[in-house]
């Protein structure tokens, strides 16, 4: 392997983990369940991501959740 390739390959690993972070914080997980399973702080997820960016998640989250509410 490359050492390009080495650097190719951590950035490609750091953006699929970005992805299920949100992925788990879109189907209602708490951003501290998350925290807590990737052993971080909270704040340390929260830096990951810009400001808000993660409420704003939960807020689509929870109007999905609503919805699906309403509609069973």
């Amino acid at each position: 392997m490359e050492p390009t390739d080495h650097g190719e390959l951590v950035q490609e690993v750091r953006a699929v983990k970005m992805m299920l972070i949100l992925n788990a914080l879109a189907q209602g997980c708490q951003q501290k369940h998350v925290a807590a399973a990737l052993g971080v702080s909270e704040a340390t997820l929260s830096r990951m991501f810009p400001k808000g960016f993660a409420k704003e998640i939960a807020k689509i989250a929870d109007r999905r959740l609503t919805n699906q509410a309403e509609s069973a």
